[in-house]
């Protein structure tokens, strides 16, 4: 990771990057998508911070979210208000 910024001549820009970074985070672009992407982060130290920052912080919510729980009382009514927009149907 040299450059800052990807070439002139790069048709595959930060811009591009940014509108696919949080696709590429999630594992949802196509293969060759995010090998492009791939190629892009190794050479622009900008778009690979941010990257690496997303995937940090998506991580950190899956964490954090793996430890709460749903209070029963809640649980009950929202099945409770999803049976009876299902039966108003």
């Amino acid at each position: 990771m040299t450059e800052t910024k990807p070439p002139q001549d790069d048709c595959y820009d930060c811009r591009n990057a940014g509108e696919e970074l949080d696709a590429f985070v999630r594992g949802e672009l196509p293969i060759e998508a995010a090998g492009r992407m791939q190629e892009h982060l190794h050479r622009c130290r900008h778009c690979d911070d941010v990257a690496r920052f997303e995937q940090a912080f998506r991580d950190r919510l899956k964490r954090a979210g793996t430890k709460v729980e749903c209070p029963e009382a809640l649980r009950r009514k929202v099945q409770d208000l999803l049976a009876r927009a299902r039966d108003d149907a």
